[in-house]
């Protein structure tokens, strides 16, 4: 029998992507009894299955709460296809590296899948963002914000999540599905110092943009920086300094006294949250 590579591979609505994969699992029942003679026996259990996509790019095309259907092939006409509910999306803009920039797409079942026939395919005109010339800024938190460059970034990356609440009853055939829920996200920033009083102390709320072109950003009200991290000081290589500055959502902040909705803006100036 021939065996596939993943040479053909693809996920169907989805361009430029790197790989993906996809888990399945069976909780199955286990039992053992006086009459099972030592013996562990086993029943079938529920269902469910998982999955992700890498792919290059700024903006998923998927994002949390989205349900699809997710149609991923090994080499063209065969793979999985199933209804799913993204639960995350990762993107990194690793600008000391000269990087893609590049996103993770993570989803979790809302139906049942089928293995067998998976046609897709990606005829799309490749055009990769690069991270060159992408940097991140700070905004004050007021109602039109002020906005400030941070020095020497290394790296940006946002998580934002609306991980799926799973259920099985009577109606669902044993098979795990899912509704959203609540929209968080995280920033992790990492930093080169030239002077540690600079950068935002925990507790302190901004606005922040994080640049995928020269003039483009994922634009984010308010986040809230809740520690630095991997800060070391190596005498004996003499390392560059820096650290990581963390931050997470803060949909709200008093601005004048009053409590303020923030919001979530994609690149293309779209506001995605609130919807």
């Amino acid at each position: 029998m021939t065996v596939i590579s993943g040479e053909g591979g693809a996920v169907d609505g989805i361009n430029t992507v790197r790989n993906w994969k996809c888990n399945t699992s069976a909780e199955l029942q286990a039992y053992i009894a006086s009459n099972t003679k030592g013996g562990t026996g086993r029943k079938a259990g529920n269902k469910d299955w998982s999955g992700s996509y890498d792919a290059y790019g700024h903006t998923p095309v998927k994002m949390p709460g989205d349900g699809f259907t997710f149609k991923g092939t090994m080499e063209g006409t065969k793979g999985v296809v199933g209804v799913a509910l993204c639960d995350s999306v990762e993107i990194v803009c690793d600008i000391a590296a000269g990087a893609i920039i590049s996103h993770v797409c993570n989803f979790s079942a809302n139906g049942v899948l089928a293995r067998g026939a998976a046609v897709a395919a990606d005829a799309s005109t490749p055009d990769p963002p690069s991270a060159i010339g992408c940097k991140v800024a700070l905004g004050t938190t007021v109602a039109t914000p002020d906005w400030t460059d941070i020095d020497d970034v290394e790296r940006w990356t946002l998580t934002i999540t609306k991980e799926g609440k799973a259920y099985v009853s009577s109606s669902t055939a044993a098979q795990n599905k899912r509704k959203s829920g609540n929209i968080d996200f995280n920033i992790a920033v990492p930093v080169l110092l030239s002077d540690p009083s600079t950068v935002p102390e925990e507790n302190v709320v901004k606005a922040i943009r994080l640049y995928v072109t020269a003039s483009t950003y994922w634009e984010l009200k308010w986040v809230m920086f809740g520690s630095h991290s991997d800060v070391a000081v190596d005498r004996e290589s003499a390392d560059i300094v820096g650290l990581t500055l963390n931050g997470s959502m803060n949909g709200w902040t008093d601005i004048g006294g009053s409590p303020t909705e923030g919001g979530i803006w994609k690149p293309s100036a779209a506001k995605w949250w609130p919807a």
